[in-house]
């Protein structure tokens, strides 16, 4: 599934990698029908890896996002764009504007999205093609429940997930 990569120069606490992890996975989830449950995003401390932009060095003063989504016809350019935006107001929010800031290295130079995904498999599935997630899930889902049911914690959170949200209603309904 997703996988959102934070590469980012300044120090950032724990309490700011959650939360802008948690606005990542929810802006994800919002812009496509997918579950929390499978948005991967890692972060890395590079403020001492040689950066250059341009030809001129940068090191210590670069913060970005790659994220690796899927694509299909059913996500426009319009959702890419709205989910750069999202991005870019969840950096500012989670960590700050440079203005606000004493560190002078918080400014967020940008996300990049790559959207080539041939096949993935996680969590023992082989994952659907973009915009299929609602009929994988219903076809997958007594799997997930047995899963579930037998103590899995990942499938426990997906399947409390997928109840609580209004996208995901129909595919409890047969």
């Amino acid at each position: 599934m997703p996988l959102y990569e934070v590469w980012h120069s300044c120090p950032l606490t724990q309490a700011q990698h959650a939360d802008l992890a948690e606005r990542i996975t929810t802006i994800h989830t919002t812009v496509f029908t997918v579950p929390a449950a499978f948005v991967h995003v890692r972060f890395t401390n590079c403020g001492t890896t040689e950066h250059y932009l341009g030809g001129k060095k940068r090191t210590g003063t670069m913060n970005m996002v790659i994220a690796n989504v899927r694509t299909g016809s059913s996500r426009s350019q319009d959702q890419y764009e709205s989910l750069c935006r999202q991005v870019e107001a969840a950096w500012i929010a989670a960590v700050g504007a440079p203005a606000t800031q004493a560190e002078t290295n918080v400014e967020f130079a940008g996300i990049f999205i790559h959207g080539v995904r041939t096949a993935g498999y996680e969590q023992g599935f082989m994952r659907p093609l973009a915009g299929g997630d609602s009929a994988w899930i219903r076809e997958n889902l007594p799997q997930f429940q047995t899963l579930a049911d037998g103590g899995n914690v990942f499938f426990q959170g997906m399947i409390a997930e997928l109840k609580e949200r209004e996208d995901f209603k129909s595919v409890f309904e047969s």
